[in-house]
């Protein structure tokens, strides 16, 4: 592919959100991925029937004052719950005097106070153990720790504002928390943004060889959402993600910004997240 053509390709976290949108709210959309479900109909293939979402609310109550942290809740394409905050940024929670250990556990445990909030339209995680500790006022999060959980929160924020943000936000992101070319962050910068589909991720995974206190790949998993043509799966769903590369530089961590990040290659599929070294309990 030429670099001419790389504005044009979409990410891989956004195909999720493109499946869900057909097939749960049922919306005609042109948007690059559809492919996935235009193509030749078979009619030997069994059809998937996908309920629509049932309205899930956050665990707690949400704050009866109209002038609190929060304006409400609302859910996921799949209806899991999320809290949306009443600064556009996102709502920073306090934190606990520790931690999550900085050594890495298989599944990861999720962080302490876990809450998805619904910014710029697309659902991110905060914790009260691992951060965000701040937001700055153009969009940038901060205070993620040093450990498997900092660096997967870390990882999934900043690669959600680095392309749902504002356009100003996308820009300080890419300025502040993104390793790469100029080529790429340009990609990511001018790439089209919809979120008002996206899901929550089913789960959340770092392997043992991937993780030192410098560097992590997190792979995150969306679904289950309808197989598509390329992975035909025995229930007619599938799990589809990939990794994001997050390095620790000057005290934080930053997203590696590479060609699979910003591509649209189909190739991080699971039909059953049985592998035990998933985290299947982080929402």
């Amino acid at each position: 592919m030429t670099e001419s053509e790389t504005p044009t390709r979409r990410a891989w976290w956004k195909r999720p959100r493109v499946w869900t949108a057909v097939v749960v709210v049922l919306v005609a959309t042109s948007i690059a991925g559809l492919a996935l479900l235009r193509g030749g109909e078979d009619s030997s293939q069994p059809r998937v029937a996908v309920p629509p979402p049932v309205v899930q609310e956050p665990s707690e109550a949400l704050p009866a004052d109209p002038n609190g942290p929060y304006t409400g809740s609302d859910v996921d394409a799949i209806g899991r719950g999320m809290r949306v905050p009443a600064d556009p940024n996102g709502h920073v929670l306090e934190q606990t005097p520790r931690t999550s250990s900085s050594r890495l556990t298989q599944p990861i445990a999720p962080p302490q106070g876990l809450e998805w909030q619904k910014v710029y339209g697309a659902p991110m995680p905060f914790s009260t153990s691992d951060g965000p500790t701040a937001i700055s006022a153009d969009g940038v999060p901060s205070g993620f720790s040093r450990t498997p959980q900092g660096a997967a929160l870390a990882s999934l924020q900043i690669l959600m504002r680095a392309t749902y943000g504002p356009r100003e936000v996308r820009q300080a992101i890419l300025d502040s928390s993104v390793i790469g070319s100029a080529e790429l962050k340009n990609t990511v910068l001018n790439a089209p943004s919809e979120p008002q589909y996206q899901t929550i991720p089913a789960a959340v995974q770092i392997l043992e060889d991937r993780y030192s206190e410098n560097s992590a790949s997190v792979r995150w998993m969306f679904g289950p959402l309808p197989a598509p043509e390329e992975f035909p799966t025995t229930n007619g769903t599938v799990y589809h993600g990939g990794a994001i590369p997050v390095i620790w530089e000057n005290g934080r961590w930053k997203l590696k910004l590479t060609e699979a990040v910003v591509s649209s290659e189909l190739s991080d599929f699971e039909e059953y997240l049985d592998d035990p070294r998933w985290a299947t309990t982080w929402f």
